[in-house]
C-alpha cells in the first residue's frame, strides 16, 4: 500500500534503503521562522550602525520586537450564575518588526580644526538643497556642517547643496546724514545693513565697481580733473548687498540681488536708492562690470548666532553673508532619511519651525512682514502673524565651530546587541530542528 502525505504535506525525496518520511509545518515552526526574520532584521540595524561609527553626524537607529498575530483557542468569558470566569486561551505566531527609529540626541565634538566646520549643540538641523529652492519644505535637513565657499560665492556644504539661511542686505532706512538726535529717535536709521527674513541661499555680496566722477564715486559736482587725492565715497571691492523689494499685496518684501544690470544707468552713474521705504530700494553703489563677489578671507561663523562674516581682501573691512538658518520639526526622530546625511520632513515629523540662533530675529516674520496694527493711539492693536511665520530662537540650541558632530554609534552597546541578537536567532534555530525532531516522531509512530 502506497503512502500518502499526511496534512497535506509535500512528499520528500527518499532516502536510500528507508522507509518514506512525510514532514508537515506546525505553528511552532512558523512563530519560528518569523523570529528568525525579525532578529536578521535586527543584525541589519546592527551592522549599518556599526559600519557607521566613525561617519559624522550619523545618528544610531534602534529596532524593536513587536508579537505577531495570535490564535483563540478558547474564549474567554465573565462567568454566569453557577459558575465563574475563565481566561481565554491563545496561541502566538512569533516576533516581528516593531519599529526602526532614530535616537537624535546630540552627540560628541570631533574636532577638526576648520572653521567653517561647525556642529549643532542641541535640537535642529541645517537647511541646504538647490539654489532655485523657494521653500523650507524643498530644501533637505542635515546634521553635518562640513561647509565652505564655492567659486560663485555660495555658501556650500561638501556634497554641493547650497546652505540656506537669512542673508545681510541694504538697510532701506538708513540715513547717513542722520543727526545724533534722529539717530537715537529712530534706531533703525543707524545701520546701513539689516538681516533680511526671506529664508534664501547664502552668498558673498557683489564687489563694487571703481569709483568715478560718472558712477558718483566722487560727490555729484566734482571736477574729473581735480579728483588726484580726494577721497571717494567707497573703495573698489566693497560690498554690493542686495536691496529689499516692495512691500506686495500680501504685506511681504522679498531681496533683490543687485548686479550691474540694475544697480547703474546707460552712463554708468549710481541708481540713489528710493526714499520710500514701501518702494522697491535700489543699491547704493554700481558692481564690478564683471559681477566678481567680494574675495573674504577669515571666514568664520559666529557660534551664538550663526552669523557668517570674513575680512575683505582689498579694503579689509568686516564683509557680512548672512545667518545660517536653523530648522526645527515637532518630531526630531520621526524625519525621513534620503540618503547619506540628509533627512526629509515628511509625515511623521510635524511642521518645520525655522529660528535664527540667540534672538537675532526673535519678533521677525518670514519675508520681511510686519505684525498689523490697528487703530491709533490707546486704541492700537497689534495683531501678531500667523506663528508659522514666526522666526524663533531654537531655544538653548547653539553652534560649535572647529568641527563636527561625530557618529551617535556605541560600539558598546551595538556589541553587546549583536551577541543577544545572535542567541536569540540561534534559539529561533533550535525550534526549528526540535519541531523537525518530532515530526519524524510523527511520521515513524508506524513501522
Amino acid at each position: 500500500m502506497s503512502s500518502r502525505p499526511i496534512d497535506g504535506g509535500r512528499r520528500p525525496r527518499k532516502k536510500s534503503g528507508k522507509k518514506e518520511k512525510f514532514y508537515s509545518m506546525t505553528g511552532a515552526m512558523y512563530a519560528a521562522i518569523g523570529g528568525l526574520k525579525s532578529h536578521m532584521s535586527k543584525l541589519n540595524v546592527i551592522g549599518n550602525n556599526i559600519a557607521n561609527c566613525n561617519t559624522y553626524g550619523y545618528k544610531a537607529q534602534r529596532m524593536t520586537f513587536r508579537e505577531s498575530m495570535y490564535s483563540t483557542l478558547t474564549a474567554g468569558s465573565d462567568g454566569a450564575a453557577t459558575t465563574g470566569g475563565v481566561n481565554p486561551s491563545q496561541v502566538g505566531y512569533g516576533a516581528q518588526v516593531g519599529c526602526i527609529d532614530l535616537n537624535m540626541s546630540t552627540s560628541t565634538f570631533a574636532a577638526s580644526g576648520i572653521d567653517l566646520d561647525v556642529m549643532i549643540a542641541g535640537e535642529g538641523f541645517f537647511l541646504v538643497g538647490d539654489k532655485n529652492a523657494t521653500s523650507a519644505d524643498q530644501l533637505s535637513l542635515t546634521r553635518v556642517g562640513d561647509f565652505g565657499i564655492d567659486p560663485q560665492g555660495y555658501l556650500v556644504d561638501g556634497d554641493g547643496r547650497v546652505v540656506f539661511g537669512f542673508k545681510t542686505v541694504q538697510n532701506p532706512n538708513y540715513d547717513p546724514e542722520a543727526d545724533e538726535k534722529e539717530q537715537a529717535d529712530n534706531p533703525t536709521w543707524n545701520e546701513p545693513t539689516i538681516l533680511s527674513t526671506q529664508l534664501v541661499p547664502l552668498r558673498v555680496p557683489a564687489a563694487a565697481a571703481a569709483p568715478t566722477v560718472a558712477n558718483g564715486g566722487y560727490g555729484e559736482n566734482a571736477d574729473p580733473d581735480k579728483i588726484e587725492g580726494v577721497e571717494s565715497l567707497w573703495l573698489e571691492g566693497d560690498p554690493v548687498y542686495d536691496v529689499l523689494g516692495a512691500v506686495d499685496s500680501e504685506g511681504k518684501r522679498t531681496n533683490i540681488e543687485v548686479s550691474n544690470e540694475n544697480t547703474v544707468d546707460d552712463k554708468g552713474a549710481v541708481l540713489k536708492p528710493a526714499g520710500d521705504t514701501d518702494a522697491a530700494q535700489v543699491s547704493r553703489l554700481p558692481v564690478n562690470k564683471d559681477d566678481l563677489r567680494v574675495g573674504l578671507q577669515g571666514i568664520k561663523i559666529d557660534p551664538k548666532t550663526g552669523l557668517v562674516t570674513g575680512t575683505n581682501n582689498k579694503t579689509g573691512g568686516t564683509v557680512s553673508i548672512g545667518c545660517i538658518a536653523i530648522a526645527t520639526v515637532d518630531n526630531p526622530s520621526g524625519v525621513t532619511h534620503e540618503g547619506g546625511p540628509y533627512y526629509k520632513a515628511m509625515e511623521g515629523s510635524g511642521e518645520i519651525h525655522l529660528n535664527a540662533l540667540g534672538g537675532t530675529l526673535e519678533g521677525k516674520y518670514l519675508n520681511n512682514q510686519e505684525a498689523v496694527t490697528t487703530g491709533t493711539g490707546d486704541a492700537a492693536t497689534t495683531t501678531s502673524l500667523d506663528y508659522k511665520n514666526a522666526i524663533g530662537t531654537a531655544g538653548k540650541t547653539k553652534l560649535q565651530t572647529g568641527g563636527l558632530e561625530a557618529s551617535s554609534t556605541d560600539i558598546a552597546t551595538e556589541f553587546s546587541e549583536m551577541i543577544t541578537t545572535q542567541r536569540g536567532y540561534q534559539a529561533n534555530t533550535r525550534i526549528i530542528t526540535v519541531t523537525d525532531s518530532m515530526l519524524e516522531e510523527l511520521v515513524n509512530m508506524k513501522r
